[in-house]
């Protein structure tokens, strides 16, 4: 009921009002909802991949300090600058050294485009 007392969508156009807000509420809504969640459960698969294929270099936290990957060079994720194009080709395509050997493994024959991109909000996440 409206102020006139009668039905809201009939008279104060209240059903038309709230379908036009719809939207802006909708948005209003997840981004409160998903403002405290981290980009790393938000990513779409992307935490689980990563726990699958990169934690054994980078360890559960992106900091690389296991003994295995200090000793190879693994890269802190908490200190990467890199941006998303460059997250991305990097995990598609692998890393070299100056001398061509193998840094990472290329993950483009193992996990689809889609699941590479789904790594980028995981890896940006353990930024300091």
């Amino acid at each position: 009921m409206c102020h006139t007392g009668k039905n809201v969508s009939s008279v104060c156009g209240g059903w038309r009002l709230s379908r036009r807000l719809q939207p802006l509420l909708l948005a209003a809504i997840g981004c409160v909802l998903f403002s405290g969640v981290p980009a790393t459960i938000r990513a779409a698969g992307g935490e689980k991949l990563f726990a699958k294929n990169c934690t054994i270099c980078h360890g559960n936290d992106g900091k690389a300090q296991s003994n295995y990957a200090k000793k190879i060079g693994v890269k802190d994720l908490a200190a990467s600058k890199a941006t998303d194009g460059e997250i991305e080709k990097q995990v598609a395509e692998g890393k070299t050294d100056a001398e061509g050997k193998v840094k990472m493994p290329p993950f483009k024959d193992r996990l689809t485009a889609e699941e590479i991109k789904s790594l980028i909000p995981v890896v940006k996440a353990f930024r300091k």
